[in-house]
C-alpha cells in the first residue's frame, strides 16, 4: 500500500508539473491530464481518508498545525483548480456552455499557483527520510562537497527560476492572465518548473531538519 501511495504521489507531482506549460501542450491534452490529477487526486485523499478522520482529533502543537494547515490549504487549491478548470475549459467541458470565464481564468491562475507553492512544500516536509539518507552516504565521502555545492547551486538556481518565472505575479493576480513565454523551449521551461518547485522543498526540507537538530540537541542538554 505504501509503494502505491508513492506511486500516486510520484504521478501527480509529474502531471501537475507537466500541466504548467499549458503553452507547450495541446489544449484538449492539457485537459484530458487535467481529468487524470483529478482522478488521482481523489485516490490520493481515499488513501489518506485517516487524516480527515483524526483533524479535529487530539492535541495541536506548532507542527501539526502547521502540517495540517498546508494540506488543508492544498486542498482548497485543488478544490479551485478543478472549479476554475471547469468554468475554462474550451474543450472537454465545452457543452456546458459556461460563459463566465474571466473569474474562472483569474481564479485558475491563483489556484494553480499557489497549489504549486503548497505541493511543493508538502514535498519538503516529507523529504527527510530520503534526504537524510543520502546524506549519510554523502558523509565522508569523495563527492561530500560536490553534494553540498549542488545543494546550494539547486537552491540558487530554484530562487532566478521562481523569479524568472514570475510566479509573484500569478500568486496575486498581478495580471489578468498567465505571461508565457513563446521563444523559450519546452525544456527550459520546465527544468525552470522543477527547480523552482525543488528550491521550496529543498528550502523547507533544511528549515524542518534545523528545528529537529535543535531539539535533539536541547533534549541533550536536559538530560544533562
Amino acid at each position: 500500500m505504501k509503494k502505491f501511495r508513492i506511486i500516486i504521489d510520484v504521478l501527480m507531482y509529474i502531471i501537475f508539473i507537466v500541466l504548467m506549460g499549458h503553452h507547450i501542450t495541446d489544449n484538449k491534452i492539457h485537459e484530458i491530464l487535467g481529468i487524470v490529477m483529478f482522478i488521482l487526486f481523489i485516490i490520493h485523499n481515499l488513501l489518506n481518508i485517516k487524516f480527515y478522520k483524526t483533524i479535529f482529533k487530539g492535541k495541536y502543537n506548532l507542527k501539526r498545525l502547521f502540517l495540517t494547515t498546508i494540506d488543508v490549504l492544498l486542498l482548497v487549491c485543488f478544490i479551485g483548480i478543478i472549479i476554475s478548470s471547469i468554468n475554462i475549459s474550451s474543450d472537454i467541458f465545452n457543452f456546458l456552455n459556461i460563459q463566465t470565464k474571466s473569474w474562472g481564468l483569474k481564479l485558475h491562475m491563483l489556484s494553480t499557483s499557489w497549489g504549486f507553492i503548497m505541493m511543493s512544500i508538502h514535498l519538503g516536509l516529507h523529504l527527510n527520510q530520503l534526504l537524510n539518507k543520502i546524506n549519510t552516504k554523502m558523509k565522508k565521502s569523495a563527492f561530500e562537497y560536490i553534494y553540498y555545492l549542488l545543494f546550494i547551486v539547486l537552491i540558487i538556481y530554484g530562487i532566478y527560476s521562481f523569479i524568472k518565472q514570475n510566479y509573484i505575479s500569478d500568486m496575486f493576480v498581478l495580471s489578468p492572465f498567465k505571461a508565457y513565454n513563446f521563444d523559450e523551449s519546452p525544456f527550459v521551461f520546465y527544468i525552470h518548473t522543477c527547480s523552482s518547485s525543488l528550491c521550496i522543498s529543498l528550502i523547507i526540507y533544511l528549515i524542518n531538519n534545523l528545528k529537529i537538530k535543535n531539539k535533539k540537541e536541547k533534549n541533550k542538554l536536559g538530560k544533562k
